[in-house]
């Protein structure tokens, strides 16, 4: 969360910031442009807003206190598959979840994480995403098919992986993620289950 603050609202404030000193100096010269300016700004603004506001939204997403995880990672790859032209195949394996809200809430911001990862870096067409309730744990796996890489060497822009494991470490979990150049990549996250779940398992 911190570094999406920092990458997306952080860094537009400031832009905005300097284009506003720019506008008080060029109201000097040619107010009609500088107003023009402002209302250019005034969309930024805009934007930023609803920057922060889905940033609040995924600190705890109310679609899973509504509906609970599956569906609502369901919605989230349909959203993701319209909005960034890819192939996101949703698979559950193995019946109910029945997890606590934190994890379901936590599992939810790793498809997030990756799927976003995938969208930026992975020039992939296709992308499976399964999650698989198994007796004493949860697992969660991504494939895409994308250009890959070596996960042992974190590539320019790809910050976002030691989030996720870190993601995955405050669970109690474990990311492992399997990739080679040129031969897509496939993310891994298993989480244990409550006490109360492994006795149902």
């Amino acid at each position: 969360m911190a570094r999406d603050l920092h990458d997306g609202p952080a860094q537009a404030l400031t832009n905005i910031s300097m284009r506003l000193d720019a506008v008080q100096r060029l109201f000097r010269t040619d107010s009609d442009m500088a107003l023009n300016e402002l209302a250019r700004i005034n969309s930024r603004v805009v934007s930023v807003v609803n920057d922060v506001r889905r940033l609040i939204h995924d600190l705890r997403p109310l679609a899973i206190d509504e509906v609970g995880l599956v569906p609502a990672t369901r919605d989230l790859c349909d959203r993701c598959a319209r909005e960034w032209g890819l192939s996101i195949v949703f698979d559950v394996v193995d019946g109910p979840l029945d997890l606590s809200p934190a994890k379901q809430v936590g599992l939810y911001r790793l498809v997030q994480e990756i799927l976003s990862n995938v969208h930026k870096h992975a020039d992939a067409a296709n992308v499976e995403v399964s999650i698989r309730r198994e007796p004493r744990r949860v697992l969660l796996r991504v494939v895409d098919d994308g250009r890959g890489f070596n996960p042992a060497v974190i590539p320019a822009g790809h910050y976002g992986l030691l989030g996720m494991r870190e993601r995955a470490h405050y669970m109690g979990g474990e990311l492992t993620i399997s990739s080679n150049p040129g031969e897509g990549s496939e993310f891994i996250v298993t989480v244990a289950a409550t006490e109360a779940e492994a006795g149902h398992g």
